[in-house]
């Protein structure tokens, strides 16, 4: 629970003005820019894969029927959603997100070091 848990306040943090809507109250919305420093040269989506891991965590913790339900349900809608989010971003990046896709996983970390030379030689 703790690492998803971790993981999910990092993107959190990283997106609350953002999300939250504050930031519209002090600043007009600046072009939208394919963010892939930070955790995001490694998994393409950390909040997900940060609430899969809590989520999943958390039956561990609490092994009953009624949360694998509910684990295996949110686990289906997270993999739905990653895919329109995925169609919705190939469209407003384009060809830039086709290779990011191609660099980084889309959901299980990747810290191989053939990886970050690639990635590296590619974006940074």
């Amino acid at each position: 629970m703790l690492p998803g848990f971790i993981v999910m306040a990092i993107s959190i943090k990283k997106y609350f003005m953002l999300l939250s809507g504050i930031s519209s109250v002090f600043t007009p919305k600046p072009q939208a820019e394919l963010k892939v420093d930070g955790i995001h040269q490694y998994v393409r989506h950390p909040l997900y894969f940060g609430t899969i891991l809590f989520v999943w965590g958390l039956w561990f913790v609490f092994p009953m029927l009624n949360n694998l339900i509910a684990v295996l349900i949110l686990t289906l809608y997270v993999f739905v959603g990653i895919i329109f989010e995925e169609k919705k971003l190939i469209k407003e990046f384009g060809e830039n997100y086709k290779l990011y896709i191609s660099n980084v996983p889309m959901l299980i970390p990747s810290f191989r070091k053939g990886f970050r030379k690639k990635f590296k030689q590619n974006y940074l």
